[in-house]
């Protein structure tokens, strides 16, 4: 007969997190703290699962499980008693598997302005794959819950971005390589490889596709979906979906204005109007001044349908000669088939729209 125990617990998270030798090549023999009703406890885990980090890639620091507990172990754990849903209601929906590239672009803009930049939120917690999370739609309430319990003082790593200030064992970067904050909000790749999961597939627990930020847009090309083009060889204008992989970073055209500036979607550790380096989930501009078109239609955007965010954001401008640098394998500008070929179409014609138009068809603004 089996000898183990159920208890109620809180999961606080890893033993030592973000000390010195609390790394990811140890990772598999970390103890992981828990809050019961008898005390704090500090157990390592060991899932059939192992080599998966099941039970790390289930648990969440500060939420409630049933664990068993045996042979001096955690073997399982279930969420239990549901924490309050925060009140929010994104302006834009995608619906799950409605391969169009509308539904991409709203998919895309469901966690706007509600997400927080987590350094490998989207990734697993052992950081090599695509989390869980990043193939559930209900991942949106631990964003949610995450950036309603912020301000504009978070970082996403060290204080008013000083690296002298930063604080490991109380920070949510995964100093130690291993990201026990995966689940609370998206980095650059999480967030593209998470819409892209949602717009291509309509249930959990197929192969995701979160990958590097520099091969995200060579990745999708690969699969067939559409071309890749980069600097010296692309067209003059961006288009509405083209996905766009530079050195460290990708994100999601909206579209480039008359004036050369483009829209765009990103994660991205913007600074808060507190000077703190936190950002996240955005529609931003490319240009060379906030004078530009691009920056007046995203200003406008956050305005009127994020007001939470831009009471703590500014709308952030990037610049061309960074975000437009795409020329070195394997970096470059995606752009989706929609004729047959891969696996999107587009009804409404969006890839053909400037941002302005494009943004209005997104909000279904008449």
């Amino acid at each position: 007969m089996e000898n183990f125990e159920l208890r109620e617990a809180v999961y606080l998270g890893v033993q030592g997190y973000g000390e010195a030798g609390v790394d990811r090549e140890q990772k598999a023999a970390f103890l992981h703290r828990f809050q019961t009703v008898a005390g704090e406890i500090a157990l390592p885990l060991r899932s059939g699962e192992m080599e998966n980090y099941a039970l790390q890639n289930l648990l969440k620091v500060g939420y409630p499980y049933q664990i068993k507990i045996q042979d001096g172990a955690v073997m399982e754990a279930s969420e239990t008693a549901a924490l309050d849903q925060p009140e929010y209601e994104p302006p834009v929906r995608g619906t799950p598997g409605k391969r169009t590239l509308k539904n991409f672009l709203q998919t895309a803009l469901q966690p706007v302005g509600a997400t927080l930049y987590v350094f490998g939120g989207g990734w697993n917690w052992q950081d090599d794959g695509t989390a869980p999370q990043a193939t559930l739609q209900s991942a949106q309430q631990d964003w949610l819950r995450f950036f309603f319990s912020q301000t504009s003082e978070y970082t996403y790593r060290d204080r008013n971005g000083d690296e002298k200030k930063k604080d490991p064992p109380h920070s949510f970067y995964p100093y130690g390589g291993f990201n026990q904050y995966y689940y609370a909000g998206l980095d650059c790749s999480g967030y593209v490889g998470w819409a892209v999961y949602h717009t291509v597939e309509n249930r959990a627990g197929c192969p995701g596709y979160v990958v590097g930020a520099n091969r995200q847009a060579l990745t999708l090309c690969e699969k067939g979906w559409g071309d890749l083009f980069r600097e010296s060889d692309q067209p003059r204008s961006l288009c509405p979906g083209d996905v766009c992989s530079m050195d460290g970073h990708v994100w999601i055209s909206l579209g480039s204005c008359q004036d050369g500036s483009a829209v765009i979607l990103h994660s991205t550790p913007s600074m808060s109007r507190a000077g703190q380096p936190g950002g996240g989930v955005q529609i931003g501009a490319v240009g060379e001044s906030e004078s530009c078109e691009a920056y007046a239609l995203a200003d406008r955007y956050m305005t009127r349908y994020y007001p939470l965010w831009h009471q703590r954001y500014p709308t952030a401008l990037k610049a061309p000669g960074l975000y437009l640098k795409l020329r070195e394998a394997p970096l470059g500008r995606f752009h989706w088939f929609i004729d047959g070929r891969g696996i999107l179409f587009d009804p409404e014609g969006i890839q053909n729209m400037g941002p302005d138009a494009a943004l209005r068809c997104l909000f279904q603004e008449t």
